[in-house]
């Protein structure tokens, strides 16, 4: 789906190939986390200082493992994978939107490895002005992390998102419906749709499937930065 800058466009008849298959390409993508070891949890961050043109001044061993299982692909010249370029060029692209206002919002993608782990890539210049060295952070998606990719799997809905963090916050359906300003049976009402659409029967095995590790996130909240594919010579 990537082509270099030399190549010929798209014909009409690939775009529209390309077009048919993105429903199954995403629903598969979806359906892959609850098939795989995704949510394992890994210890393990990764972190790398880089320079203005991306060159790597300090790395952990961590990080290499990571840059490892990333792949930085077969383009000649490559040296790190390119959800991380990326991610540093967010972080700066951030820091010169601010132009001096304080602005504490990191760069951020979520990439799957070659391995089928899914990692978050964090970054945040380390300084002042667009020459400043950027740290790049790698860790393991943690499972909280994952729950809105869970939720876009399960196919709930803008409501159904608002109940469930609600419910992941332990509130009875009373407080949910004064908090959403809804009815009490219209809040049963999202409950059983979002027991049907999920597979579940109650609170608890909701919030295990959503939150394994019993920690909320925000499932109604835009996406810092869509997924990257972490092929590199696509």
């Amino acid at each position: 789906m990537f082509r270099e800058t030399d190549s010929p466009y798209f014909s009409l008849s690939e775009v529209r190939f390309l077009s048919s298959l993105t429903g199954l390409i995403s629903d598969g993508l979806r359906r892959a986390l609850l098939l795989d070891d995704a949510c394992a949890d890994r210890a393990d961050t990764g972190m790398l200082v880089l320079d203005p043109d991306d060159g790597v001044s300090l790395a952990n061993r961590e990080a290499e493992q990571w840059i490892d299982e990333l792949g930085i692909g077969e383009r000649a010249g490559t040296r790190l994978p390119l959800v991380i370029r990326s991610v540093a060029g967010q972080a700066r692209a951030i820091a010169g939107r601010a132009e001096g206002i304080a602005d504490v919002r990191l760069a951020r993608a979520r990439v799957r490895t070659q391995t089928g782990r899914w990692v978050i890539v964090r970054a945040s210049l380390l300084g002042e002005g667009l020459l400043a060295p950027v740290a790049v952070l790698l860790e393991a998606a943690r499972p909280a992390e994952m729950a809105p990719l869970l939720a876009d799997m399960y196919g709930l809905t803008q409501r159904e998102r608002q109940v469930t963090e609600l419910v992941a916050q332990g509130l009875p359906t009373s407080q949910i419906a004064n908090r959403l300003h809804l009815a009490t049976y219209t809040v049963q009402d999202h409950l059983k749709s979002i027991f049907a659409k999920s597979g579940t029967g109650s609170r608890g095995d909701l919030v295990a499937r959503l939150f394994f590790d019993q920690r909320a996130t925000s499932l109604t909240a835009l996406s810092a930065v869509p997924l990257h594919n972490s092929s590199q010579g696509a």
